[in-house]
């Protein structure tokens, strides 16, 4: 999980991240901690984040179907299936709506497709600073 240093812990960041999705499963997005340095009366502390996900579209840029597969590595390193072979016609694409699940920082969304033939996958979300914190 990245640690990125920043005077301040994300509120409302609004991202889009872009990925070509490999035959194996790859990283869209791994939330990251948020590392404040001391400033002032305020300790140095490490600020988790949440990324509210809204939606993932998968394009299908080839002449054949192609088989979309979706997960999530928690913290923990346990696996949660979302998607197993999910079809994506030719020259098509699928919209997958997340419904603004939440995803804690350490876990990590990962995609892939069976037989790699042009799929690219763009996914919306938005980092925000979650209430509890550790003192570094």
């Amino acid at each position: 999980m990245p640690t990125i240093t920043t005077p301040r812990p994300p509120l409302n960041l609004f991202n889009v991240n872009r990925i070509s999705v490999p035959s194996t499963y790859t990283t869209i997005l791994d939330v990251p901690n948020y590392g404040i340095p001391a400033n002032g009366p305020n300790p140095a502390r490490t600020v988790q984040a949440v990324a509210l996900l809204t939606s993932l579209i998968v394009a299908n840029n080839s002449n054949a179907t192609i088989q979309f597969s979706m997960q999530i590595l928690d913290a923990s390193n346990v696996t949660w299936q979302i998607l197993t072979l999910m079809d994506i016609p030719p020259n098509d694409f699928a919209l997958i709506e997340l419904g603004k699940q939440n995803l804690p920082s350490g876990d990590r969304l990962r995609l892939k497709c069976e037989n790699f033939q042009g799929a690219v996958a763009s996914l919306s979300y938005v980092l925000n600073q979650r209430e509890e914190f550790v003192t570094l």
